[in-house]
């Protein structure tokens, strides 16, 4: 039986990883001031953040999968990964717009829209960066390090993944795809979580809306392609 979680405001539409009204509208990328254009820094977390290292489990029906490389470790092999200051969940290599090996990457399935007759299948080749980002805005519930142990929530998230050409934008944010869902994450100790596509949040499990940004034309548009499946399972913890 899951815990009990704060009621998700789905009907608000308060649910936000857009910035607009109540949430993100589609429009270029534009990266934070300490950001890269295609990473983030590997600047000092904040005392209050969390070094974190994650794994990305493989098979199991899993469309977006590690690669196989072993755990996603903070401060290693280029790698960012936090639970911020503010309480997100922040995943992704520094290597800005670098495509010099070694990289860590994902695996992305996309064969499985939710609309059989969606025919449109997005670029997984030449992917040079990844971006995982976890966010509690407007859903009521504390930040992912506030967790009690063995408490959960639904929280908004948007997986990238960049090709030489195009950004590909993974949402599972209510405010912006009604027919998705969000991502489950439990605080399993003291010292760590899991976080999955098909948790108690909605009964649109593993449903993200997937957005593709041009990144040869400038200030191209965020254009919407429909719903996949693309579940996932993500476990991380505390480093010391």
């Amino acid at each position: 039986m899951y815990p009990t979680i704060p009621a998700p405001r789905f009907f608000a539409l308060t649910m936000v990883l857009v910035l607009a009204a109540c949430g993100e509208t589609d429009r270029a990328l534009t990266a934070p001031a300490d950001e890269a254009p295609g990473g983030p820094s590997l600047a000092k977390p904040a005392s209050d953040s969390v070094r974190i290292a994650v794994t990305v489990a493989t098979g199991g029906g899993n469309r977006i999968q590690g690669d196989g490389l072993g755990e996603y470790v903070h401060g290693l092999q280029g790698m960012q990964a936090v639970i911020d200051a503010t309480g997100g969940l922040q995943i992704a290599p520094n290597n800005a717009n670098s495509t010099t090996p070694p990289q860590r990457t994902l695996g992305f399935d996309y064969s499985a829209p939710i609309d059989p007759l969606n025919s449109y299948h997005p670029s997984v080749a030449g992917q040079w960066n990844f971006k995982i980002k976890v966010n509690r805005i407007n859903t009521g519930n504390p930040r992912i390090q506030d967790l009690a142990v063995s408490a959960s929530g639904c929280y908004n998230a948007d997986i990238y993944h960049w090709t030489p050409t195009t950004v590909f934008r993974d949402n599972f944010n209510l405010a912006l795809d009604p027919q998705g869902t969000t991502v489950y994450i439990t605080r399993t100790s003291p010292t760590t979580w899991t976080m999955v596509s098909n948790g108690a949040c909605l009964l649109n499990a593993n449903a993200a809306g997937l957005r593709s940004q041009d990144r040869v034309a400038k200030n191209a548009p965020w254009v919407f392609r429909g719903y996949y499946n693309q579940q996932f399972s993500i476990s991380f913890r505390a480093l010391p």
